[in-house]
């Protein structure tokens, strides 16, 4: 996406030691355990893309699909369908769900799905449940308990399932064959085999991208913090001080899609009068260039001046 700028789509399946990935947006100190993914010798990294946060190991896969693209949205539909057919090609029974999960033939979620754009590519990937541990899944996450209560569940265990369960027989490494032979089948394509120049710049990416930074940024305490579930768009959480009837510190997290920048999206409202009509001049200014999806300016400003709200702490 910014160095190779290949200008045919391409397409790869891959696995991780056990690692917690936070979602662009989202506020480790709400999502992650964080003593006991140090304790269990979990990595914890933040990704690109927006979206949820997900457990991943030896047992599941990856897979990404980065694609040249002149359309500045966010778009799953390649990506879901590229995915969905070769896991029906290889014998499981799973459904595309509203957003940007697939789902089992009983219901589970078994693969949740995200996105961002670079540089005139888009960059789709998505987890894929096969045979993860899911002792260490269910202790390292935490859920909100306030999408938990939209999608009538008590936990993250009561929606997730493993592929497995239909392919009781195979290995996570058959799985990953016989999916990327299902993949490759239905496209003409060529293979491109890493050379050692190649895995030596992308050590120095992932370096200076996922091993530096503070993880811990956004979990500072704010005076407000509103937040909210809508349905189609994900979780969407806003922090933030009022001072001298002035918005000052705002952070936006959640488990949304978009291209917004954060810490431009706080520097731009900080110190807007306190009132909904210039707050919402301010926001909707900010989301032309990169919306949110499924979220409008007016939602985020009802969400701020939101009275009675559970999660509001003064």
């Amino acid at each position: 996406m910014t160095e190779k700028k290949f200008t045919d789509p391409i397409f790869m399946i891959w696995s991780t030691k056990p690692t917690v990935m936070l979602g662009k947006y989202q506020d480790v100190s709400t999502e992650v355990d964080l003593t006991y993914i140090q304790n269990h010798d979990i990595q914890l990294v933040r990704r690109c893309s927006g979206g949820g946060t997900i457990y991943t190991d030896n047992g599941c896969c990856q897979f990404s699909l980065v694609q040249p693209t002149n359309k500045k949205i966010i778009d799953f539909s390649d990506g879901i369908h590229i995915i969905a057919t070769a896991l029906k090609e290889t014998g499981f029974h799973i459904t595309p769900d509203s957003r940007n999960d697939l789902i089992d033939d009983v219901g589970f979620k078994v693969s949740g799905n995200a996105q961002y754009l670079l540089n005139d590519y888009r960059l789709h990937h998505g987890s894929l449940l096969f045979d993860p541990d899911q002792v260490f899944m269910n202790n390292a996450l935490r859920s909100d308990p306030v999408k938990l209560k939209a999608k009538g569940i008590s936990s993250t265990r009561q929606r997730t399932g493993n592929l497995k369960r239909q392919q009781p027989t195979w290995s996570p490494s058959k799985f990953k064959k016989e999916l990327n032979a299902a993949v490759l089948n239905n496209v003409p394509h060529k293979i491109y085999h890493l050379c050692s120049k190649d895995k030596e710049r992308i050590n120095d990416i992932a370096e200076q991208r996922f091993c530096s930074g503070n993880l811990l940024s956004s979990s500072e305490k704010l005076s407000f913090l509103k937040k909210r579930y809508i349905k189609g768009a994900g979780l969407v959480q806003l922090k933030f001080e009022v001072k001298e009837n002035k918005l000052r510190h705002v952070r936006i997290n959640g488990d949304f899609f978009s291209e917004l920048d954060p810490q431009k999206f706080s520097n731009i409202l900080d110190g807007t009068p306190f009132t909904p009509s210039a707050i919402h001049q301010i926001i909707e200014k900010a989301l032309q260039p990169t919306p949110i999806v499924g979220i409008t300016a007016g939602e985020l400003v009802d969400l701020i001046f939101k009275k009675n709200c559970p999660h509001t702490r003064h």
